[in-house]
């Protein structure tokens, strides 16, 4: 199946094509007694993409139980809307905190704009109003059985005020959304997913090591792909933390701006690859030490 990866029992993996690039934005789909689940969609404007892999993957317009969203950034939850309205048994999670959002999606329409390039913007493809009887809330440690699996919430925040994790179970897998590093082969090395408005660190720092805590098998990343929960991988999790901010607090006080601070980082891993990074690579990174610096 072109873009989609068999995960484990009834577990896949959809490369929804991110905002230009594939390999760099994934939605999960989790399929049990003729029910599923979708975890995080994807933006907007790679909806079509998302449908076309559940109708190879084999999910019908009924089965659709759940579309469980790890935070309303629009890169997780921008085709989430279209996917309620063309699959009518779908409800949406979400934490309370990021609900309204869903219900009226103005303000965090307003919010991306301010952070990102007008083409960039315009390229995301939105988000509609979802019909509120159509949201579910969700917090901590709530279980959700669909067909013969059961989603367990786990509130992450740091990444946002009200990003949640999922534990599958029986199959004993973490979906993290943004609570660990960007990885994958588009990025060549972990970034922390530090974006702006909101990143708290020491909240962010709690939720590595209780993501850590649940001993899941697999750590899947919608940025992008799965890896094995190992002690070497929180270790290198909380290394990779913690001397990011400390990098920042410093250069910060060393009155460089976050704009000089990103391209120091840029030239570094440049100078270890001995090549160019990728575009989006340099974008993310940008992102990334913005939210770090207004955040220390």
């Amino acid at each position: 199946m072109d873009g989609v990866a068999h995960i484990g029992k009834g577990v896949y993996m959809i490369d929804n094509g991110g905002l230009y690039y594939d390999r760099t934005n994934a939605t999960y789909v989790i399929r049990s007694d003729n029910k599923a689940i979708i975890v995080d969609t994807g933006y907007a404007s790679r909806y079509d993409r998302v449908k076309r892999a559940l109708t190879s993957i084999g999910v019908s317009r009924t089965e659709l139980s759940v579309i469980a969203l790890t935070h309303v950034h629009l890169d997780h939850c921008g085709a989430a809307s279209r996917l309620v309205r063309d699959y009518p048994n779908a409800t949406v999670l979400v934490h309370p905190k990021g609900s309204r959002h869903l219900i009226d999606p103005s303000k965090l329409l307003e919010s991306t704009k301010s952070i990102f390039r007008p083409r960039d913007f315009e390229a995301m493809g939105g988000m509609d109003p979802m019909d509120p009887s159509r949201v579910v809330e969700v917090s901590d440690e709530e279980d959700v059985g669909v067909g013969g699996v059961t989603l367990r919430t786990i509130y992450t925040p740091g990444h946002a005020p009200h990003h949640v994790a999922y534990l599958l179970l029986p199959h004993n897998y973490v979906l993290v959304g943004d609570a660990l590093s960007t990885r994958g082969t588009v990025f060549s090395f972990p970034l922390p997913d530090t974006v702006p408005p909101r990143f708290d660190y020491e909240q962010g720092l709690r939720s590595i090591e209780r993501i850590f805590d649940l001993k899941g098998k697999l750590i899947l990343l919608t940025h992008y792909g799965g890896y094995l929960s190992t002690e070497e991988l929180r270790e290198e999790e909380l290394s990779l933390y913690r001397g990011w901010f400390e990098r920042i607090r410093a250069l910060k006080n060393d009155k460089l701006n976050h704009d000089a601070i990103a391209e120091i980082f840029i030239r570094e891993y440049e100078s270890v690859l001995r090549a160019p990074l990728h575009p989006i690579a340099r974008d993310w990174i940008r992102r990334y030490v913005l939210g770090a610096y207004l955040s220390v």
